[in-house]
């Protein structure tokens, strides 16, 4: 169907949708009218019906009823054949709606009630419906059809109406020019390529959960599944190296580095403040301890984290040494007699070959003492892609501690230019 025709549908559905709306009851479904008809408390004033959307689209509308305890929106699939016969009623059943946004309980007046991501959906004709609940048995319904997406738009519409050349034009034409007119020129034309989208993305290796926070401390939100696709939107600012993504259904997360490959320009990602870490699950108190058999041997109050990572430079060539600065904490209650080791690991992407490493010692720390080492690595392999550092401290677990499970932290990713 080209640009021409389908402007003639939909004015052909307008017209039919109008004793359809006569006929509804009161229970039905609120349709986009006139000012003066429409329901001033509960409406959708964008987008408006016989409209085009691509990409996200923030729903704008009002919710102020009274009695209101939930707003969200859904969308379906428009059904053509229905549209063309008035007298038939639609079968709720059988159409399907699905989320566009999640229920909201304040009330909103003319604002944007949710935002639609339409880049997962296909092409075509689609309803809106606005849905509150108002605590009775029906909720309150408001609709906007028919709504275009159109994420992958055709060619423009002088150049299809190019292509066909009145009637009235060709009969005043001389026969000897029609047959002298090359046909093989418009086959020639080339397709319309795709424009690439320049924008960084992650592409899942594993299927991996995406969590609200930049560690497993926090809560899971959604997951991207082996092989999918994912914009990146930021970065973590406590220099883990996570990044801060958008998943097909419009929630954001974070993602664990190291367990997707990315693509594009990942120089400029905006600094991302996680949420606060969640509390720490409390330990149960047994409610009766049997005597041991034998003194248990002493408990450590020994917690060594790592504070603070730098990388200087941040980006270097191959073969060029770069300097990592880390801070060492005991967060615990007890001293740390004896030092130890930061086993660093430097990752690339480009090639088969294994991280490199390297091995930063710091000293005895008392509970509460903070101490700054200094360690040095030069990168020779997995040349031309990002590279994510990490460092694990007491690796080897020459020291007790009471939480092994802070161990490990990350700085944030670099890229490895050539020059070995």
């Amino acid at each position: 169907m080209n640009r021409i025709q389908f402007l003639a549908f939909l004015v052909f559905t307008l017209l039919l949708s109008v004793p359809a709306a006569m006929g509804q009851e009161e229970a039905d479904p609120i349709e986009p009218g006139a000012p003066e008809m429409m329901n001033p408390e509960a409406h959708i004033s964008y987008p408006p019906p016989v409209y085009v959307v691509r990409d996200s689209v923030d729903i704008r509308g009002t919710v102020t009823l009274e009695a209101m305890r939930n707003f969200f929106i859904e969308f379906r699939p428009l059904v053509l054949d229905m549209m063309m016969d008035e007298d038939q009623e639609e079968p709720e059943e059988e159409t399907q709606w699905f989320p566009a946004t999640l229920p909201r309980i304040e009330a909103v007046e003319d604002d944007v009630l949710g935002t639609w991501n339409t880049v997962t959906l296909r092409d075509g004709l689609y309803e809106l419906r606005l849905t509150i609940n108002t605590g009775g048995a029906t909720p309150e319904y408001y609709r906007v059809s028919p709504i275009r997406v159109e994420n992958n738009p055709p060619f423009p519409v002088e150049e299809q109406m190019a292509a066909v050349q009145p009637a009235e034009e060709m009969d005043d034409e001389p026969a000897e020019e029609m047959e002298d007119e090359p046909v093989e020129e418009m086959a020639d034309e080339p397709e319309a390529e795709p424009t690439p989208d320049p924008r960084p993305r992650v592409t899942a290796t594993v299927n991996a959960n995406v969590r609200r926070g930049d560690s497993t401390a926090y809560g899971v939100v959604g997951f991207l599944l082996d092989g999918e696709s994912a914009l990146i939107k930021g970065i973590s600012s406590r220099g883990t190296g996570w990044y801060y993504i958008e998943l097909a259904n419009g929630r954001n997360g974070f993602i664990y580095p190291f367990i997707v490959n990315t693509e594009g320009d990942l120089g400029d990602l905006p600094r991302i403040n996680p949420p606060p870490p969640p509390p720490p699950t409390p330990v149960p108190v047994p409610t009766a301890v049997p005597a041991p058999a034998q003194p248990p041997p002493p408990q450590s109050n020994v917690d060594l984290v790592i504070a603070h990572i730098q990388i200087h430079p941040h980006g270097v060539k191959c073969g060029q040494t770069y300097e990592i600065q880390a801070t060492v904490r005991n967060v615990g209650g007890g001293n740390a007699p004896s030092g130890g080791v930061i086993l660093v690991r430097d990752s690339g992407q480009n090639g088969t070959a294994g991280p490199q490493t390297t091995q930063i010692a710091f000293g005895a720390l008392n509970a509460g003492a903070t101490q700054v080492v200094v360690g040095h690595l030069t990168p020779t392999v997995h040349v031309e892609t990002v590279h994510h550092i990490t460092l694990h401290i007491d690796h080897d677990n020459r020291i007790v501690e009471i939480n092994e499970n802070n161990n490990v932290s990350a700085t944030a990713p670099y890229h490895l230019g050539s020059g070995c």
